[in-house]
């Protein structure tokens, strides 16, 4: 082959090469961002994303990656169940850099099916040790993770190294997220009903289903109390309306006597129900108002986990 024929040859392969490459589909982050972007939920989620320069000396890298239901075991790996039966439904990530700072602070928006799903979320992953605020409706700050939920809205940061300059620019962080999201609307009410008397800090919790292990007990609230030395767990649930409800206490009542015991009957307070002995709790007391269910285990007697019913239902009326 003479050096002629070689060279064209070799200039045919490169502009070949170079015109296949032109034609390469875009980066996969590009086409996400694409895609996302047509969808407006999509892009009321990414607008809460802080603008460069809104926390000063940090701006966002180029890659934002957004998730749905059927992809966010990609992001999460196993945790994403646990989301999922909190009505989860998008997340948007995305970094941020300083060039005067030892880390880089991630930023993680998850939207929720609504405000108790994104308390629910948060409330299931929250450290009780660790440093709580009134950033949003709540949040806390501990190591190298700050959290807090504000409406439908639950909200991670992340950085990769402890310390307390970036734990500020964390907080830096929450506020303007916490602004850009508006007011935080108010706590459920089943949850302002709980009585503060004996509360553990930071205790209760939404359950989105299977309330006492249950399933016709489709949702409701627990918190847990301590008093010397015994523990009361107080579980409030509405499982439909008022026939619904009457149905549910029945059938929560054959299960306590198959597994432990129905010692009493009760007409009152409200509409009734019975107090008897948990097979794992012990002590228990479970009453019934209307379409809603309260039940008292643990404590340190019968007439201690009833009262602790019957407080929950008085706040009820306030």
């Amino acid at each position: 082959m003479t050096g002629k024929k070689f060279l064209a040859l070799a200039a045919i392969f490169l502009m070949g090469f170079l015109t296949a490459c032109a034609k390469k589909e875009p980066p996969a982050q590009d086409t996400q961002n694409t895609r996302a972007a047509l969808r407006p939920e999509s892009q009321k989620l990414m607008a809460l994303l802080p603008d460069d320069g809104s926390i000063p000396g940090w701006t966002r890298e180029p890659e934002v990656r957004f998730f749905v239901p059927d992809d966010l075991f990609e992001f999460i790996n196993g945790a994403s169940e646990n989301y999922l039966i909190y009505g989860f439904e998008e997340v948007v990530t995305a970094e941020y850099g300083n060039p005067d700072k030892s880390s880089q602070v991630v930023v993680e928006i998850y939207r929720m099916k609504d405000a108790r799903n994104a308390f629910g979320i948060y409330a299931s992953e929250l450290n009780p040790d660790s440093q709580f605020n009134q950033i949003g409706a709540e949040g806390y700050i501990g190591g190298t993770a700050l959290n807090f939920w504000s409406g439908r809205y639950y909200t991670k940061l992340t950085v990769f190294e402890e310390s307390d300059d970036l734990k500020q620019e964390m907080m830096k962080f929450a506020q303007e997220l916490s602004e850009k999201m508006g007011a935080p609307g108010e706590l459920p009410a089943e949850m302002r009903w709980f009585p503060e008397k004996d509360l553990v800090p930071h205790s209760v919790r939404y359950l989105p289903r299977d309330v006492l292990g249950q399933a016709y007990l489709k949702e409701g609230f627990e918190a847990k109390y301590r008093r010397g030395g015994s523990e009361t767990k107080l579980v409030v649930t509405t499982p439909g309306d008022t026939e619904s409800a009457k149905e549910a206490l029945a059938r929560y009542r054959q299960f306590t006597a198959g597994s432990g015991e129905v010692t009493r009957d009760l007409t009152s307070p409200a509409d009734g129900g019975f107090v008897g002995k948990d097979s794992y709790y012990g002590h228990m007391a479970a009453i019934r108002s209307g379409n809603r269910i309260i039940v008292a285990l643990g404590g340190s007697s019968q007439d201690y986990v009833l009262s602790q019913a019957t407080s929950y239902l008085k706040n009820t009326s306030r």
